[in-house]
């Protein structure tokens, strides 16, 4: 639905001129509008969590190898 046709039902709806078929054509467009947001949410919720497990991997593996060249740290040491 255009911007436009969307104004136009508004004005009618503020007029109480509005017929059901108009109406149901609104919510028609909210919920297509609603369908397509969460499925593009969706897709970018698997990527971040495509992408932590990845890192998490990456970092269990530099845990378990305690590779000399890497080095992860648990804690500050606390200085005097």
């Amino acid at each position: 639905m255009t911007q436009s046709r969307l104004d136009s039902l508004l004005e009618k709806a503020n007029n109480n001129e509005i017929s059901l078929s108009e109406v149901t054509e609104i919510v028609g467009s909210v919920l297509q509008s609603n369908s397509k947001h969460s499925k593009d949410i969706k897709e970018l919720l698997t990527r971040v969590i495509n992408k932590l497990e990845a890192i998490e991997q990456k970092v269990n593996y530099l845990y378990e190898n305690n590779s000399p060249v890497f080095a992860a740290v648990l804690e500050d040491e606390k200085e005097d």
